[in-house]
């Protein structure tokens, strides 16, 4: 067996040994066995701040030759312990940002450092992926700690002596760590694909250092963003000013080499619709709007060919306008592009609105069952509803309402009701979006889909009443609908699309939900008259549960 070549004995002992069984320590068997292990046991490696002293000396010597093996490096920051370990929360524990940014920085220039020495010495460097996930607190005493500790906010608590306002204040007054000395950091060979992410583990780091590693990046391809918040819960303030700080860091992106740009805007629901939208758009322009510009500026994108904006954004009707009005040409190499969106938009309005089908179910038999449930249901809630108590926060029942600023501005129960499209602001949209396609003539795969992860008939209170779920899927013949993982995960499959390759797919995910005959005949105007047009059972989608679950489609197509 030690005559066999390398990559065939590793990928026997891959499969050949237990998953949970130590591989190193067969690694002594023979110098054969040896290289086939570290193939397999380097191909990717997770480290910390605190062990990039270990990663060097992993490589040290003829070891550098197992650079050749990693092609994955996830690393996660350690900063230092914030100020006053006795505390209990960020009110009387504030993190000190200026320490923050000299480790954050700090840590960053070690490791590219090291990354490139270890280029300089080794003769063959596989492609790497480069990924930062997460940050966390060293305890001086207990090593390293996790996230700040916080109150949960409840008065008169001996454990949680801060209310959910003063954590909130002190919290938003304790700013942002950032990167500093960016001229400590070399220029990184090799590495084709970068990564910043965890949802909102970088929420207290400015986004600034984005663009500033990219640019250290010359071999860089492949962009992955999943560290942007864009929460109700925030406020309109911060939320305006967090996505304007994102977008001069897009607009700061070095786009010659770049080739796929997947960003995650995290967000969540809102759970009563009948509050008040935060709006963004000044002085009704939506041009000025931080996702317009966004989308604009990477339409200048020369090699851009695969672009994913997903996490369901909050986008104005003119979203696609920035592509129509573009002066050049936009887009010119793309070949894929999706976008999730939101149902309420950046001007402080909705792409979906009451249906009266909703009233009219009141009054039919059929329904009456549900309507007797639902109305014990709301007597529960009214009974249980105190709006002076906090504790009525973590309600699935109860929203918190938010404004200007991070403080919420009452309470009110949940309410999801708005299920039929806007002719004012979904129609536009839809519209607009056709129109950006022409414009784009390389387009092989374009989704357009209402939320993320897809919708389902219970995301809506008064389930099987009303629905809302949007999907929109154009394929170009030979453009396979693969599966794209994203964050939450993978988009649902439809196994019978294969038969069908040899020819233009349209696919419609209504459930019933009834769109304009305009932008039916625009959408089928692109397709062309020989494509098949697909409207999706939603009885036909069955969940496959495991480790990622995912739907697949059993319906005929």
């Amino acid at each position: 067996m030690n005559k066999l070549p390398p990559e065939i004995l590793a990928h026997i002992i891959a499969n050949g040994l237990d998953d949970d069984g130590n591989l190193a320590q067969y690694s002594t068997i023979s110098r054969a066995w040896k290289a086939s292990i570290e193939r397999l046991t380097f191909r990717k490696l997770t480290i910390t701040t605190d062990e990039l002293d270990e990663f060097v000396a992993l490589f040290d010597g003829d070891n550098v030759a197992r650079r050749t093996h990693l092609t994955n490096l996830d690393f996660q920051f350690i900063l230092p312990f914030p100020p006053n370990a006795d505390g209990c929360c960020i009110v009387t524990q504030p993190p000190d940002r200026y320490a923050d940014s000299i480790e954050f920085s700090a840590s960053l220039a070690k490791l590219f450092t090291a990354l490139s020495d270890i280029a300089a010495r080794s003769n063959q460097c596989s492609p790497l992926n480069l990924s930062f996930w997460d940050f966390y607190w060293r305890d001086k005493v207990y090593g390293m700690a996790g996230k700040a500790k916080r109150c949960r906010g409840v008065d008169g608590s001996d454990e949680d002596p801060h209310t959910n306002r003063q954590v909130r204040e002190a919290y938003a007054s304790s700013g942002q760590f950032e990167l500093v000395r960016q001229d400590l950091i070399p220029a990184l060979h090799g590495i084709t694909s970068v990564g910043f992410g965890g949802y909102d583990a970088f929420e207290d780091l400015k986004p600034t250092w984005v663009p500033e590693i990219m640019s250290r990046l010359p071999d860089l391809e492949k962009v992955a963003i999943t560290s942007m918040c864009d929460l109700y819960s925030h406020g309109r303030r911060k939320r305006y000013r967090r996505r304007e700080s994102f977008l001069r860091s897009i607009l700061r992106f070095e786009s010659d080499h770049l080739r796929e740009i997947r960003l995650y805007i995290y967000r969540c629901p809102l759970r009563n619709e009948g509050v008040a939208v935060h709006n963004f758009v000044k002085n009704g322009n939506g041009r000025q709007e931080s996702w317009f510009r966004m989308l604009k500026h990477f339409a200048s994108f020369q090699n851009l060919a695969i672009l994913q904006l997903q996490g369901g954004l909050v986008v104005c009707p003119d979203f696609f306008r920035s592509i129509m009005d573009y002066s050049g040409t936009p887009f010119p190499s793309l070949t894929e592009f999706e976008l999730q969106f939101a149902p309420e938009t950046a001007d402080g309005r909705w792409f979906y609105e009451r249906d009266e089908a909703l009233e009219r179910s009141r009054t039919d038999p059929k329904w009456e069952k549900y309507w007797e449930d639902h109305a014990r249901e709301e007597e529960i809630c009214r009974n249980g509803f105190d709006p002076r108590s906090l504790h009525d926060t973590d309600s699935d029942n109860f929203v918190r309402i938010y404004g200007n600023g991070p403080f919420r501005k009452g309470l009110t129960k949940r309410d999801r009701f708005r299920s039929k499209p806007s002719a004012d602001t979904f129609l536009p949209f839809l519209l607009n979006a056709s129109k950006a396609i022409k414009r784009m003539p390389g387009l092989s795969k374009f989704i357009l889909q209402l939320g993320c992860p897809p919708a389902e008939r219970t995301d809506m209170d008064h389930w099987r009443i009303v629905s809302r779920i949007f999907e929109l899927w154009y394929l170009k013949s030979g453009m396979r609908r693969a599966i794209s993982t994203t964050p939450i995960g993978p988009n649902p499959r439809i196994p019978g699309d294969a038969k069908y390759l040899n020819c233009n797919r349209l696919y419609w995910r209504l459930d019933g939900t009834v769109i304009w005959d305009d932008v039916h005949e625009a959408w089928g105007a692109i397709a062309g008259p020989d494509a098949k047009v697909v409207y999706l059972d939603e009885d036909q989608w069955e969940i496959l549960r495991g480790g990622n679950p995912f739907y697949i489609y059993n319906g005929d197509i």
